[in-house]
């Protein structure tokens, strides 16, 4: 089975770019009573990159399996990988860290008052490395950890693809799914610093991994079979997502059981989400097919590489909710999403049209 274009999965793209505008743009922080319950539901949106895992490991390894026998195998996943992430990539690592600098108080703004860390981890596809030993620092561009992750698997992932037997590519699949939630459970009790844990490839790997075997499944006529039970798997997930953070307190990153179950809940529910979304009909296909929230996938690889910066701009030059005390909290906090969103998704669109696409036309000299 060959998959094209799947127009759901923009949408479920689109899901997963949304999460993360909700947490990030979650300036509204109550740490108690039943408002800190609800604010938990938008900051948990830092799952969305955790539903990005999964996609791109559907969609690269079922491009790996579907090129296995292309004499350019390497060379068209490559070249195209490269089309794709480079350009913008380096663009904005170049303003951030060589035109930004050039205007102190945008930068400050925008970066924060931390010393600028080690820039070659930018350059190289290394941030979540860099992340890990010495935190959060850089405004702008540490949100590239979970980009490195996903360029160092493309690195390693197409060789294994290649050389491993295609009836033996669940069974690495498998193991790393089984495997990484080990690895991280003892990680924590042997208090690993949590940065680390939440950043570094070889604890985050069991999301892409979900993603290559649903692919490799797929692709071996289990698709119905898979279709029958992932609304129960993805109900299931959530409702074990909601007994972690009541179990930990909290939903963020950081918190224990989070990082010894909550990592594994989220790639599960998320791969059941992506089953459902492979459906031809069926109401979680419309909802992932509308128009909108296509968008917003089809502009989130920009979206996500700019939309804390503008966020940040927003916030310290139009509008911040605090100095509008007559506004009910939750009032502010929706203009604010509302007020930053829509510049970030206007330049974002704009990125498309002037530099992707044009870029991207270039992917059509290594079809597979």
């Amino acid at each position: 089975m060959r998959f094209g274009h799947i127009p759901a999965l923009d949408g479920l793209r689109g899901v997963a770019i949304i999460l993360v505008l909700l947490h990030h743009l979650t300036i509204h922080r109550p740490t108690s009573g039943i408002d800190e319950w609800i604010a938990s539901v938008p900051l948990f949106g830092w799952s969305g990159v955790d539903v990005f895992f999964v996609l791109s490991g559907f969609l690269i390894t079922g491009i790996l399996i579907d090129a296995r026998g292309s004499d350019r195998y390497f060379t068209n996943f490559y070249a195209r990988r490269t089309l794709r992430i480079f350009p913008l990539y380096y663009l904005v690592v170049f303003l951030a860290l060589h035109v930004l600098p050039l205007l102190p108080r945008l930068h400050e703004v925008i970066v924060g008052p931390y010393p600028i860390p080690p820039r070659w981890a930018y350059w190289t596809y290394l941030t979540n490395f860099s992340v890990a030993d010495r935190g959060f620092v850089h405004g702008w561009l540490d949100v590239a950890w979970s980009l490195a992750i996903e360029e160092q698997f493309y690195l390693l992932w197409a060789p294994l693809v290649f050389l491993c037997a295609p009836r033996f590519l669940w069974l690495v699949c498998a193991a790393i799914i089984i495997s990484e939630p080990i690895a991280r459970n003892i990680a924590v009790s042997r208090a690993a610093d949590t940065t680390a844990v939440y950043v570094q490839t070889w604890f985050r790997l069991d999301g892409l991994a979900t993603g290559a075997l649903i692919a490799w499944l797929v692709r071996r006529d289990w698709l119905p079979v898979l279709a029958q039970w992932a609304p129960t798997v993805a109900i299931a997930g959530l409702a074990g997502m909601v007994m972690v953070v009541i179990d930990g307190g909290d939903a963020w990153w950081w918190q224990p059981s989070m990082q010894r179950v909550g990592y594994s809940l989220i790639a599960i529910t998320s791969g059941a989400l992506l089953v459902m979304a492979l459906q031809p009909q069926g109401l979680w296909t419309r909802m992932m097919s509308a128009g909108w929230l296509r968008a917003f996938g089809k502009y989130s690889y920009c979206l996500y590489l700019i939309h804390l910066p503008v966020m940040r701009v927003i916030r310290e030059y139009a509008f911040d909710p605090a100095d509008y005390p007559m506004l009910a909290p939750w009032i502010g906090q929706a203009l604010f999403y509302v007020i930053a969103t829509a510049p970030a998704f206007g330049l974002a669109w704009l990125s498309w049209r002037v530099f992707e696409a044009p870029i991207l036309k270039l992917k059509s000299r290594f079809a597979q």
